[in-house]
Order: structure tokens, then sequence, then C-alpha cells
């Protein structure tokens, strides 16, 4: 076997343990999905929201393959040609629409072909997610969705189609419509309001506070859980994980599965290291290193946000398991060394306000997804917890 072929093959592999896992590990939600496609009693748009990394975008994608399976309408039969090219994520009634940069010139696109550079980014991702649906779709600069693919999509769904089937949207980080000025919200409530025959359109967000409240009344919502530890240990098992390193590495994932593979591109080590330090910068006063936090995460929040997320979310995560370990709570980030650490501020703060500092952490996150202006955001959570850390 040719090395080309080989690492096809391995893909395909890949992708069939990573559409397994999803249908278990939300088995209750893809079951009520199966009951919607059997009764024929269809919506034209719904909501899927939930914590992120718990499978929302790869269990649309599969409702989408559903719907436009051949052979079934209570099962994917992933023989017939259409459900070949739901795989590949190049069927022609499914469009996925995720953000994009913003142009300087909201009212046209990037240029007249876009963006030969953008294109390939988009072209690109999309493979990595046929491949594996808890890929997340990243686009550099990205952070609205644009009114431009709003307006393209409207033209597309009432042209007339060629092919059998539904036409399904699936619009990934749905909360981003909001952004700016809230047009690409507007532009898709006209849709939602007069949609056309034969579609559905599911949005898919972390943050459906931030949609419009008259887009959430025109959308049935299904709400998905975490994940339950042991799936995401069962994922970490697949990927050939040490033993020894599956208790650290379930525990700082915490049902988010973006948060497992991110971990699992990181030493152990690097990680408690790096827990350590970001727990010394926000608990200290130390102004330069105030400074250097603010600077750092002002720049990630904006060029890496995916980073940006991971590291709040170890904070979060850290403080979270101090608090269980204060309280006698089993965690299973006790049985790692982080537990001295946790020990000894317990001692050092005797009374702290963890749910504050936890609540302000999550407002960190979503502070970054609405675009708003990060240095301030960041300057009033390390004063924030200074005041909640009581000694």
């Amino acid at each position: 076997m040719g090395q080309r072929a080989k690492i096809k093959s391995g893909a395909m592999a890949n992708k069939k343990i990573e559409d397994t896992f999803i249908l278990r590990s939300q088995s209750e939600i893809w079951e009520r999905i199966k009951r919607i496609s059997k009764s024929n009693k269809i919506g034209s748009a719904y909501l899927f929201s939930g914590p992120p990394g718990c499978g929302k975008e790869g269990t649309a994608i599969r409702f989408a393959q559903l719907l436009n399976c051949e052979s079934s309408n209570n099962i994917i039969c992933g023989n017939c040609s259409s459900c070949f090219r739901s795989t590949s994520l190049r069927h022609e009634n499914i469009k996925i629409v995720v953000p994009l940069p913003a142009s300087a010139n909201k009212n046209k696109p990037q240029n007249a072909s876009f963006n030969k550079d953008i294109n390939n980014i988009i072209a690109d991702s999309i493979s990595q997610k046929s491949i594996d649906h808890f890929h997340k779709i990243r686009i550099p600069m990205a952070n609205r969705i644009l009114i431009h693919s709003i307006r393209e999509l409207r033209k597309s769904l009432y042209l007339k189609s060629t092919s059998k089937g539904k036409k399904i949207v699936l619009i990934f980080d749905a909360h981003l419509l909001s952004s700016g000025q809230g047009e690409a919200a507007n532009a898709l409530l006209k849709l939602l309001e007069e949609p056309p025959p034969e579609t559905m359109l599911v949005l898919v967000t972390d943050y459906s506070e931030l949609l419009l409240p008259t887009i959430i009344s025109r959308c049935q919502r299904i709400g998905f859980p975490c994940l339950e530890d042991i799936y995401v240990e069962s994922w970490l098992n697949s990927k050939m994980i040490k033993n020894a390193h599956i208790p650290f590495l379930v525990g700082l994932s915490r049902g988010n599965m973006h948060n497992a593979k991110f971990f699992i591109s990181q030493s152990t080590d690097d990680l408690i290291e790096q827990i350590n330090n970001l727990i010394d910068v926000i608990t200290n006063t130390e102004s330069n290193s105030w400074r250097k936090f603010i600077q750092d995460y002002s720049r990630l929040a904006k060029q890496e946000k995916d980073k940006f997320e991971y590291h709040m979310m170890l904070i979060k995560i850290w403080f979270h398991s101090v608090y269980k370990l204060k309280n006698s709570i089993d965690d299973s980030l006790h049985d790692t060394l982080l537990k001295l650490k946790m020990e000894k501020f317990i001692v050092k703060h005797s009374s702290v306000d963890f749910l504050s500092i936890i609540f302000d952490l999550e407002q960190i996150v979503r502070a970054a997804s609405m675009n708003l202006h990060m240095p301030l955001v960041l300057t009033n959570f390390l004063l924030n917890t200074k005041k909640n850390l009581k000694k």
C-alpha cells in the first residue's frame, strides 16, 4: 500500500471512531433526532446549544446526513451516494456558515475573488472537519459571521435545486451573528421568518444567550450536556495515551473534547508548570507580572482565541478543583502533582470567594467571544480576584 493510501486509510479509520464516539456520547440527543427524522415533522430551524466541546457540531453534521440519506429516515446507511457526499462535507444540499474576517468595507467581501488564502484555509478546515467532527473551524482574524455570508446564503437557498433531498444550513458559532451592529443576525431573521421550502437551518453555539431573542424564538431548541468523563476517558484510550496520564487529562478536560484534544498535544509536566505559573501571576499583586499578563492575553484573545480560551479554562478548572479539595469533595486532579500547590493555597487563603472567581473567568471567555476591549476586561478580573482572595 502506497504512503498516500495509508494516510487516507488511517484518516477514514479515525473518522469512523470519531463518528461512533459522537453518537454514543450524546446518545439521548441522537435518539431524539432520529425520532424527529422518522416522524417527518421536521422544523425549519433548530438551535443546538451547550458547553464547548460536547459534540454539537458533529451531531448537526450527522443530522444533515440522516435527513438526506437515500435509504432510511431512521439510521444513516453510510452506503448511498448521498451519504458518501455528506461524509466528505461536499454534499450539494449541505452548506456550512462560519465566522470570517471582516472586510474594510463591510458591504463588500474582501475583494472580487474574496481571498485566495482564506478560501484555502476554509477548504482545508472543512476537509479536517469531515474527518474529525470535533475539529474546530477557526479562520484567522475571524470575529463575526458576515452579512455577506447570509446574503449569499439567501440567494442560494431560494434557487431551484436540481438534487433530491432537503437543503441543510449549519451555522457554527451562531452567537457571532450578533457581533458588530448585528446586521447578519437581522438578515438571518428575515430568512427564518420566511424559510424556503425543503430547507432546514441548524444554529450551533456555546453561548445561546448572545443570540437575538427573536432568532431563538423561531428555533426549536436542543440542549446538549457536557460529555461524561467515561467518554473522554474512552477517547483518550483510543489515542493510546499512557494510563498514568489519563486521570489528569480527564480532570483537566471537564467533559470538553476541545480541551482533551489540546491537552494531549502538551506534555503533562509542561501543563502542570503552565497552570502553576498562571496561578502565581493572578494571585500576586506584582505590577510587572500583571502588565505582562494583560498584554499577552489581550493579544491571544484577538489572534489565538483557542489558546486564550484554553488558558482561561485551566485557571477555572484549578480554582474549581481547589474548591472541591477544601470542601472534601473528590476530584481527579487531587491525585496529581497539582494537589501540593492547592493545599498551600488553602492554607494561605483561608477564606476565598471561589464561585465569584469562577464566574469572572467564564465572563472573560464570553467577553473575548464578543470582541470586547480585553485589556480593560483582564484588568478588572485581576482586581476582582485580589478582592476575592480574602486572607
